[in-house]
């Protein structure tokens, strides 16, 4: 320790002041740079798409559509399929793959897209083929964006008729997915629907009259289910449901529009369930409702202040409304209306369809599940025929994040890490100029951008220890925060390709100290300055606070303060904001020291022999722009390169050594700064020139990330050159006087070292093993746990120690390490935080430390303090039977006890009738942590707690349903007094379980549909459907009672987000150290038994380390009670209407620049409804009715 501090000092070395608000401009310019190169490459492909289908649709001959109509594409779904003797499916299509990281570690063609297709979607429709042959032209400018910039992830064009074009192609499903050769529909996800529409304000109104079958609502539910999943954070909505009366399901949404946030949607679902069909429909009311409560908020200033749409979902109606329409909305129709008709009633077709079409909307005919989830998205469409029309904007959105497949970093563990994403998309128009009036979207280019990529612009070693960044968007959502952690996607996105957003707000993350003793001015301090920073955020501004926050390590099992100063400010011409945050009390000062490499006597590479050593995996030291520069360097070199895999290095370490080697060649530059981005694109729409058709001639390299071949953060690998250099050879000990080596030895014996280490500022991790590891062993070592050091619990607690007591150790054991005690296996890891002074200021420069086995110290504890010590006698040892000794670290977990299997507990776990005492002497602090990511089971619906209506379930047979359906169509053309025989007794079993009906089904279809959609909603209707006895209001949310006992992780499928509770504690050390001297603090418990005893206690801390010694009597047989720092859901209402969410929904936001909601053309356009027909019946289907049809006729005319 003490010789790593001198090899620094007999360097040069410095250690500046860092500026915060300079270091935030620079790292913001960075992140805005990458973003740049991002959002050109979409509107490139934009506006090559446009050209392509204009170019494609009206310029070409005849003949040469019917050339090029013959190029195949390649569906995903039959890529490289084979028989069994090898040769190529029929059908199939071979493409040249090969697996590259970037891309989620997928075998991938850098040359090709390939076609996904959703459910429903047929690729030989005419405007599918259509569009897959125009679009087509966007494979050579998919090529070129990736050679402008190789940190480009999947790039897709997703068309409005349903197919998906993704590049770089590759088959589907995934190798090792468990999911079908069907994607999820891509144009319900948020980077479409999101793109294509500007904000909204959502009305749903959800008949609930008993005029609707059961059947007909669990249909309508299901619609207003995936409207609600197309929303997003910049919309609002409601949902209510109507027949006598209007009712709002959800009660703390009364009268009110709340954010689309996948909290508030998942709430307004759960309350949907519970609802009861009663009386009639009363239409009237609920217009009048909806449209006053949207008036409301466009008149207020409050809402989305864009786009207005009523939702209306019903199964009949007998008029078109137009008197309470025409005093609501007319002339100037500020609300759209949309109608969704359950079923196929002929009245009510035409009067919904009329509502629709004289107020700017469309009507949609539903039939069945899937019809339900795959015509909602007509209405984005709709709305977004203004900005087609206007022909001028292009709105660029970024969704929120999202978990998607593989990491693709260099770390031995990224293969088993799922990374973080978010898009960028943009619309993409028809500007042909047709017959009649039309505003055709054709679809949308997005790119994912991985965050692990955004974080490389933000390099952790300019932060330092303790020291972290985030970015929130215009809603104060986060991109990405250290605390971040999504809800499990149930591997949806591997399986389906469909994206699980997370939505947590800024306020969710940081957690401000809120229990400074009595002082409640700095706990509102703390939270308004919190609250203030989110404001200044969102607008966006630049600027700088400090406060005092909680921070939790170890899954939320220990807790600290920190007073942290955070600096912020916007990221340009995008809708984030960036934070960097640096610890108080040493984070504005850094060491520098480096090593330049160039001028080295010494090869630099010979510090890095062996293999004891790592480095940062996320961390970027040097790296290759592209595949394509990496293989140019290992053919120069004569290195062999696989055609089936990327070119790549084996870890991190081969690719440090890899630019040390070429950085003492002659010729060597260093590559410090990225690439600039090309200037903001500018759209040339009609103006273009064949040379941008296609993007085919855009080859240069002008503003591209490829410019320079490789990057090298000059200051991080020469900082690891000099760490290197000072930590090499420690475990030679060639320095330092002989009997010091005799007492390092000694002590190592004595406590049995397994590892010594340490940890540098630069991200290197070196160790010494002193004990040869069993091969057999099933333990990881030590390197494979803490090669990201800088992240770990270990290094962290040690830079903060250092405050509190500079030389001091932070001493821990693996929590519930007691019953592994007898196998040795059991280490207690020691670190400390090594601190480097010059000219009067200090900053960190790494941690050492030390893991050596638990018995051995337990066995030197056990000797010391049953042995009577200097001249007086003792009575009493902790070897006495009355007492009982421990020693406790910071948190209050065990180190060492008498009895072995105490190890690693929580002392409150053992006695917690003294843990009490010792808050309540301030020798431990009781912490209250929040935490607003908790997960728990969904298992429990708050709307149900009186039961629900019967669930109807599926057992009837596939001759069954048709025969129902087939049947039903029947009746349809039947005269109407036979039409008008009760259906429902073909709907029902003699025991009375209901069966859907589903129409249009075929084998085929339950076979690839069912398990997908069943997985979503039946099983989610079984979880809240009881079959007790129904109540025929919307009950209240129910109070949620706190679950005691030990909490289990709920089932991916059954999860949902909670708010936990836990309380954890903090050792007050100031209490123990008065007039510096660690004197014993005495205690007793009284009035504990009902004979009078007392229980004393005594209470020192142990010098140079984080732990106390804690000794009890053990004669008083007092009661001990057992405190649990298990976290706990909030008691109370639960869900959106507690208390905080309610709060939360009125925190201040930015909404987008623009909102195109009005052309005063659009009225023009006729198209405006849609339905099912006979033609999209299977043939058998289609000849049934023929035949029932006939023998009607023949029946009426006998």
């Amino acid at each position: 320790m003490n010789e790593i501090k001198s090899r620094f000092k007999d360097n040069d070395i410095e250690v500046k002041r860092k500026d915060g608000i300079i270091l935030l401009r620079e790292l913001a310019a960075e992140v805005k740079n990458f973003m740049d190169f991002k959002r050109n490459a979409v509107m490139r492909l934009m506006d090559s798409a446009e050209q392509a289908a204009l170019s494609e649709l009206e310029g070409q001959s005849s003949s040469e559509a019917g050339a090029l109509g013959g190029q195949q594409h390649y569906d995903a779904r039959r890529i490289n399929e084979y028989n069994a003797d090898g040769k190529l499916a029929d059908g199939a299509r071979h493409m040249d793959i090969r697996f590259m990281r970037r891309f989620e570690r997928l075998p991938v063609n850098l040359s090709l897209s390939s076609i996904l297709v959703p459910h429903g979607v047929d690729l030989d429709e005419t405007d599918v083929k259509s569009a897959l042959q125009w679009s087509a032209h966007l494979d050579p400018l998919f090529q070129n964006n990736l050679e402008r910039d190789p940190a480009l992830s999947w790039q897709y064009f997703g068309s409005s008729s349903g197919f998906l074009r993704r590049f770089p192609g590759t088959a589907w499903p995934p190798e090792g997915s468990k999911g079908s050769k069907l994607i999820h529909d891509f144009r319900t996800h948020n980077w479409f629907v999101q793109a294509a529409s500007s904000p909204k304000d959502i009305m749903i109104l959800l008949d609930a009259s008993s005029s609707m079958s059961e059947r007909s609502f669990d249909l309508a539910m299901a619609t207003a289910f995936n409207i609600l999943d197309t929303l997003g954070e910049d919309d609002y909505v409601n949902l209510i449901t109507f027949s006598d009366v209007v009712k709002t399901p959800v009660p703390c949404f009364k009268d009110r529009m709340v954010r689309a946030t996948s909290d508030n949607v998942q709430e307004i679902k759960s309350a949907v369930k519970a609802v009861k069909l009663q009386d009639t429909a009363n239409f009237t009311a609920g217009l009048e409702y909806a449209f006053s409560l949207l008036h409301k908020y466009n008149q207020s200033g409050a809402g989305s202040q864009c786009n207005q749409a009523i939702m209306l979902i019903t199964e009949s109606t007998s008029e078109s409304h137009k008197d309470i329409i025409k005093q609501y909305n007319w002339p100037h129709m500020p609300v759209r209306i949309f109608t969704y008709l359950i079923g196929s009633d002929s009245g009510s077709r035409s009067n919904l369809h009329e509502m629709a079409c004289s107020n700017k909307g469309f009507f949609v005919q539903i039939n069945d599940f899937e019809e339900a989830r795959r015509k909602v998205i007509d209405y984005a469409l709709v709305m977004a025929r203004p900005m087609i029309m206007y022909q001028a904007d292009h709105p660029v959105h970024w969704s929120p994040v999202f978990v998607a497949g593989k990491s693709g970093g260099l770390g031995r563990d990224s293969e088993y890490q799922r990374r973080l994403v978010t898009t960028v998309s943009t619309p993409v128009f028809d500007r042909r100029n047709h017959s009649v009036r039309v505003a055709n979207l054709l679809g949308v280019v997005g790119t994912d951008v991985p965050i692990e990529e955004i974080r490389k612009m933000i390099p952790q070693h300019k932060l330092g220890p303790n020291g972290y960044s985030f970015i929130v968007d215009n809603n104060g959502r986060v991109l990405y925060h250290p605390d971040l952690r999504p809800l499990s996607d149930a591997n949806r996105y591997i399986d389906q390709l469909r994206p699980k957003y997370a939505s947590v707000d800024i306020t969710e993350l940081e957690l401000p100290e809120t229990e400074v003793g009595n002082d409640h001015e700095v706990v509102d301090m703390n939270k308004n300055l919190l609250n203030e920073m989110r404001s200044d955020m969102i607008r966006p501004k630049e600027g700088e606070t400090e406060f005092t926050v909680l921070n939790h390590y170890d899954e939320s099992k220990r807790v600290s303060t920190r007073t942290h100063r955070y600096f912020y400010g916007p990221i340009e011409d995008t809708p984030f904001t960036l934070a960097i945050v640096l610890p108080e009390k040493y984070g504005s000062h850094e060491l520098v020291s480096q090593q330049e490499i160039r001028h080295s006597r010494n090869n630099v590479t010979e510090y890095f022999k062996g293999d004891n050593w790592r480095v940062h995996p996320d961390w970027v030291y040097c790296e290759y722009n592209s595949v394509s520069d990496l293989e140019k360097e290992r053919e120069s070199s004569g290195e062999y390169n696989s055609r089936d895999q990327e070119p790549s290095f084996g870890s991190p370490e081969e690719q440090v050594l890899h630019f040390l080697a070429r950085a003492g060649r002659p010729g060597w530059k260093w590559m410090s700064v990225r690439p600039k981005s090309p200037q903001p694109h500018h759209n040339l729409h009609g103006t273009a020139s064949s040379a941008s058709h296609f993007g085919s001639q855009h080859l240069n390299v002008q503003g591209s990330r490829k410019a320079e071949p490789y990057y090298c953060d000059r200051t991080l690998i020469q900082s690891l050159v000099r760490d290197a250099m000072v930590t090499d050879g420690l475990d030679r000990n060639t320095t330092g006087p002989s009997n010091g080596k005799e007492d390092k030895q000694q002590g190592y014996q004595k406590f049995v070292v397994a590892t010594s280490f340490v940890a540098t500022r630069s991200g290197l991790l070196r160790w010494i093993d002193h004990i040869k590891r069993p091969e057999d062993t099933p333990e990881p070592h030590f390197s494979e746990d803490n090669v990201r050091a800088m992240d770990t619990s270990w290094y962290k607690r040690a830079v903060d120690q250092h405050s509190v007591e500079p030389d001091s150790f932070v001493y821990s054991v693996p929590f519930g390490s007691g019953y592994a005690i007898k196998s040795n296996a059991t280490l207690v890891t020691a670190s400390h935080a090594i601190f480097v002074e010059h000219r009067g200021h200090k900053a960190p420069a790494g941690v050492v430390g030390l893991q050596f086995q638990h018995d051995s110290l337990a066995k030197h504890f056990i000797n010391i303090t049953s042995a009577c010590t200097g001249q007086t006698g003792c009575k009493r040892t902790c070897a006495s039977d009355n007492l009982d000794c421990y020693v406790l670290d910071n948190s209050g977990f065990v180190i060492i006890s008498e009895e072995m299997e105490h190890t690693g507990k929580f002392f409150g776990q053992i006695d917690g009738t003294i843990m009490d005492s010792l808050v309540q002497d301030r020798i431990y602090k009781r912490v209250t942590v929040n935490d607003y990511q908790g997960v728990c089971s969904d298992s429990d619906n708050p709307y149900t707690a009186a039961g629900g209506m019967l669930k109807p379930h599926r057992i009837g047979s596939w001759f069954f349903q048709h025969l129902v359906a087939l049947s039903a169509t029947w009746l349809s053309f039947m005269p109407a007094s036979l039409r008008a025989w009760p259906q429902d007794d073909y709907e029902t079993y003699d025991n009375g379980d209901v069966v859907f009906v589903e129409n249009n089904y075929s084998e085929e279809y339950e076979e690839t549909f069912e398990h997908d959609y069943n997985m979503q909603v039946d099983q989610e209707l079984d979880e809240f459907f009881t079959t007790a006895d129904v109540e025929y209001t919307t009950p209240p949310p129910k109070q949620h009672k706190p679950h005691s006992g030990p909490r289990f992780t709920p089932d991916p499928q059954n999860a949902r987000r909670c708010d936990l509770r836990t309380d954890l504690y903090m050792l007050q050390p100031e209490r123990l150290n008065q007039g510096g001297q660690n004197n014993p603090l005495k205690g007793k418990l009284t009035n504990c038994h009902v004979s009078g005893c007392e229980r004393p206690f005594s209470v020192q801390k142990i010098p140079h380390s984080n732990l106390i010694l804690l000794v009890v009597d053990t004669l008083c047989p007092c009661g001990s009670k057992q405190l649990d720092i298990e976290p706990m859901e909030e008691s109370g209402i639960v869900g959106a209407c507690s208390t905080r969410r309610q709060s939360q929904e009125e925190e201040s936001r930015r909404r987008p620049k623009k909102c195109i909601n009005y052309h005063p053309e659009e009225i023009e356009i006729q198209q405006c409804g849609r339905g099912s027909t006979l033609l999209r019946m299977s043939a058998s289907v289609i000849a049934a009715h023929l035949l029932m049809v006939t023998v009607t006729f023949v029946l009426a005319n006998a």
